[in-house]
């Protein structure tokens, strides 16, 4: 079964340690071939090493295998997918974005809370 969003998350976590494939797989114990299969197929580990991963890169199983809550709001949803997919650095550029527009919004809001 392929996982497009571990493909992701797995490449991401390689790239902003600025590790190669090689380097990657000797730190987890497996393949350069296990590493390529991971990022471009979206081939998934076993228990074992998902758990290495999540643990050593400071990261939930959920998140790094995409688990979606069904029940959640699809506007949220859609914005944790497409933040998932950005490496550390883009990542801290939409995280200044949004801060900046909730400051704004949630601004606003207290204004009106004092006007009442």
């Amino acid at each position: 079964m392929s996982n497009k969003i571990f493909a992701i998350q797995i490449k991401n976590i390689r790239q902003n340690q600025n590790m190669t494939m090689e380097q990657f797989a000797e730190i987890l114990g497996v393949t350069k071939s296990s590493i390529n299969m991971w990022e471009n197929k979206g081939v998934v580990p076993r228990e074992e090493i998902l758990r290495k991963i999540a643990t050593d890169y400071n990261i939930s199983l959920d998140r790094l295998l995409g688990v979606e809550n069904a029940d959640g709001d699809p506007k949220l949803e859609y914005l944790q997918r497409n933040l998932r997919k950005l490496d550390d650095q883009k990542l801290k550029r939409a995280e200044n974005i949004l801060k900046a527009a909730f400051d704004d919004i949630f601004e606003d809001e207290d204004e009106e809370d004092e006007d009442t």
